[in-house]
């Protein structure tokens, strides 16, 4: 940080691209990948131990290195992990999280199908202690 004499304020120092790279890997990594600008704030200040001002001046380079577009309509905030896409900066992470989602998908659709055929399509025709075991029931019958 270097002390302005101007307006007796500090100004921000310059953010290094590779700051913006180890945030950006480490929340979309650690399944945050969609946040409003107040909640990438936090975790900035988290994660690097920094103030606000030069939290807001991350925020600020995140933009200007295309942040800013990184919105869908379905959502509020920024995604994270179409920046990291766009940038190029979490390519093969992100590829092993696609591949570990979705098998972990095809297992819950396997389990819901053997379910399925065992107990019928008919929740209200299950047992209580079946609701339970296996959570399916929004609301248990009675």
């Amino acid at each position: 940080m270097q002390l302005d004499s101007a307006s007796n304020k500090t100004s921000p120092e310059k953010i290094e691209e590779q700051k913006i790279i180890d945030i950006t890997r480490n929340l979309v990594l650690t399944a945050n990948p969609q946040l409003q600008e107040d909640d990438l704030l936090y975790q900035i200040i988290k994660l690097t131990k920094c103030d606000l001002i030069t939290a807001k001046s991350i925020f600020e380079k995140m933009k200007d290195l295309g942040l800013s577009v990184c919105t869908n309509w379905m959502m509020t905030g920024y995604s994270l992990r179409m920046f990291a896409e766009m940038r190029g900066y979490a390519t093969e992470e992100l590829e092993q999280l696609d591949k570990k989602s979705q098998e972990i998908e095809e297992k819950i659709e396997k389990r819901e199908a053997q379910f399925m055929k065992k107990y019928g399509t008919d929740r209200s025709k299950w047992s209580d202690e079946t609701c339970k075991k296996y959570e399916y029931c929004d609301e248990i019958p009675q």
